[in-house]
């Protein structure tokens, strides 16, 4: 009997040992849980805190509409312009499983498709643009350029003229007309073209800056103009400011060339073509040597391998008579490009 209470008093005391430990095993479990739960809410909140309003505002309505075609759309549009293109691939993709009959849609698709190098996708996307609305001038304008981009001329200005029946005033469509020309070699027709765009849009940058390109090939100085209207449309575009300096340096206008790369080069310090340009002037029309070396000194410390820099530099030093410091520069242009023939001239003149 005895042995018998003493066997029911460890069993019992076996279970309340097992029943206690299951017990302490919830609570830290749970404990657990618990601590990762406001781990990952903190985490969240670190990440909501972090994400842009625009973006916070999308996600929210899209939470409560998480039918909402347009607002993917919307959403993949901004994905788009913050260059995260796999966020916006994802979108659209909701977006057109949502609702497929929204030209717009495709557009957006082509974009993602053309800065992501699947040009053939891109084409098929606004061939569906055109299908769903045959008057699309933006989808036929794209098509005009993405045929521009693969050199098939014939099938951009198709697009062009198409985009040209739906709005004769478009000037995007004149300024690709152009571009076409250009390609082709009709600088009459490119030009032309080019100036019906600004006829229709006073403010087109890009085709002022076209039309400069071609006048100035042409020694016409009607380039000047058209690349101070670019500067009247963007005052600090270093594509202009040099475009204008080197027309004039081409043009023989010593001075103002001078005046406009300055102006660059207090825009853009680090414009090493500035700087290069502007040690050229001093040096061969001005015979300033000092104000050439500083500019060539410049342009070296700029791009350390320009080796027209250090030839320039170079040829200031023979003219000054420093023939030790023009060696050193000579021979830094062939370590650089052994065969850099001015420079291989220049040093056998200076050991004659």
């Amino acid at each position: 009997m005895t042995f018998f209470i003493y066997f029911c008093y460890m069993k019992i005391r076996s279970f309340f040992y097992f029943l206690s430990s299951v017990l302490i095993g919830i609570t830290i479990l749970t404990s657990c849980g618990r601590d990762n739960t406001i781990s990952e809410t903190k985490k969240a909140d670190s990440t909501s805190q972090n994400t842009p309003e625009e973006l916070k505002q999308l996600t929210a309505q899209l939470l409560e509409q998480p039918d909402n075609a347009d607002l993917y759309h919307k959403r993949a549009k901004y994905y788009f312009d913050k260059r995260k293109y796999n966020e916006s691939f994802g979108d659209m993709t909701k977006a057109l499983k949502i609702d497929s009959s929204k030209a717009e849609y495709f557009i957006t698709l082509s974009d993602l498709y053309f800065v992501t190098n699947r040009t053939g996708d891109a084409k098929i996307a606004l061939e569906k643009c055109i299908s769903l609305d045959s008057k699309n001038v933006d989808a036929m304008l794209k098509l005009a350029e993405l045929y521009l981009y693969v050199r098939k001329n014939e099938q951009s200005m198709k697009y062009i003229n198409m985009a040209l029946k739906v709005n004769q005033y478009n000037a995007k469509a004149y300024f690709m007309k152009g571009m076409n020309y250009k390609e082709l070699k009709d600088t009459a027709k490119a030009i032309s073209s080019m100036q019906t765009a600004v006829e229709q849009d006073q403010q087109f940058y890009n085709a002022y800056i076209q039309l400069g390109i071609l006048c100035a090939a042409q020694k016409n100085p009607l380039a000047i103009q058209y690349y101070k209207n670019a500067l009247r449309i963007n005052g600090n575009s270093t594509e202009a400011w040099y475009n204008l300096g080197k027309c004039y340096q081409d043009m023989a206008q010593w001075t103002n060339a001078l005046e406009t790369y300055s102006n660059l080069i207090q825009i853009d310090p680090s414009n090493k073509n500035a700087h290069y340009n502007s040690g050229v002037i001093q040096l061969v029309n001005f015979k300033k040597y000092d104000l050439a070396i500083s500019h060539f000194t410049e342009a070296i410390h700029i791009a350390p391998k320009y080796v027209q820099a250090y030839y320039g530099r170079g040829v200031c030093y023979q003219s000054k008579g420093d023939v030790k410091q023009a060696a050193i520069d000579f021979q830094a242009c062939l370590d650089i490009d052994p065969k850099f023939e001015p420079a291989q001239i220049a040093l056998k003149e200076l050991r004659l």
